[in-house]
This record gives structure tokens, sequence and C-alpha cells, in this order.
């Protein structure tokens, strides 16, 4: 039963991840990674702890509820942590599929206004971060990135976050996630 038939307000990374944490279930594996060469397995504390570390990170750059962060990265736990830590400050995640070009990602993040994105080094290639004035904040995983500025390293800024955070509970009525169609009859919707 999930927490918000008590309560009325949710918040979905508290219902996918925060609320097992309760009960015996936070030691239990809720993601496990592989590339072929390595293997990490989160449970769902580990998943807790890190997602509340993020949504720190992005608290401090300023970003708020309903503001719309962007994820262009591939699908390590790094991409799954960025969402639910999005989600935790009761901001509106927009994954970008990882083989988009230019195009694809500029008409999306200008038509979304996003503020902030996450991706990696080599993907920042194809972001033309001059076309979207919006965007006020980049956060490169897997290096890149400065102690200032608008290009952060995901390392250090979730090395300085705290692994609490107070939960940012949303109605039924606020946007929760942004989507858009691959856009294969005309500009995405």
């Amino acid at each position: 039963e999930f927490d918000w038939f008590k309560s009325g307000k949710f918040n979905m990374a508290h219902e996918c991840i925060d609320r097992h944490c309760r009960t015996p279930r936070k030691n239990k594996l809720a993601l496990i990674y592989t590339d072929g060469e390595r293997v990490e397995k989160y449970t769902f504390e580990d998943l807790m702890r890190l997602s509340n570390r993020f949504a720190n990170v992005l608290t401090r750059l300023g970003v708020t509820r309903g503001d719309r962060v962007f994820v262009f990265t591939p699908r390590t736990p790094a991409c799954y942590i960025g969402i639910l830590g999005i989600l935790k400050i009761g901001a509106i995640p927009s994954p970008l599929f990882e083989a988009f070009m230019t195009e694809a990602v500029r008409d999306r993040m200008q038509d979304a206004a996003a503020v902030a994105l996450l991706t990696t080094q080599s993907l920042l290639e194809r972001v033309p971060e001059g076309e979207l004035p919006s965007l006020k904040h980049v956060i490169l995983v897997g290096g890149g990135g400065k102690a200032e500025g608008k290009h952060r390293a995901w390392d250090a800024e979730m090395e300085k976050s705290s692994e609490h955070f107070d939960t940012v509970w949303l109605g039924r009525e606020d946007p929760l996630i942004l989507h858009y169609t691959s856009g294969s009859t005309g500009k995405p919707k």
C-alpha cells in the first residue's frame, strides 16, 4: 500500500525507494548494474542515501520544485540516482535517449526551458548550450566539471552533500515527469 493513500501527498522517489527503508527491505537489493566488466549492487538504503545526496546537490545549486531537469546519460547507476534525486526535490525529470543528436536535444530542452542537465563529458558535445538560455547548471558524471560555475563534477558535488534530505511532497495536480515522443512524424510531442 502506497503512503500517498494515507497522506494525500506523494513523491515517487519516496514511494519507490525511501518507504522501503523503514522496513526490513532496506537491505534488499533494489538495483543491480553491470557493464560486462563490473557489477554494482545497490540496496534500497543505498539508493535512498545517494539520491538524497543528489537532491542536496540540486538544492544547493538553486533548482526547485517544478524546475525541469534533463538526464542525458547512459543507463548507469548515476542515471537512476539522478532521476530519484530530481523527484525528491519536486523538480520534473526528463530523460533523453543517449543516441539523440544535437537537434533532438535542443528541441526538447528549449521547449521545456530546462534549468539543469545531468550528463557526461562525451554527451555534452551534443548539447548546444548557447541555444539554451534557461540552462544554468550542468552536472558531469565520470569526469569534467569544476568546483564552481555552470559545469560541476558529479563526484565532487556528491561528496560534499549530505545523505539526509527532507523530501518535497506533491499534490495530485503537480507534474511528475516530462517525456517526449520520438518525433518520427514531426516535432516531438
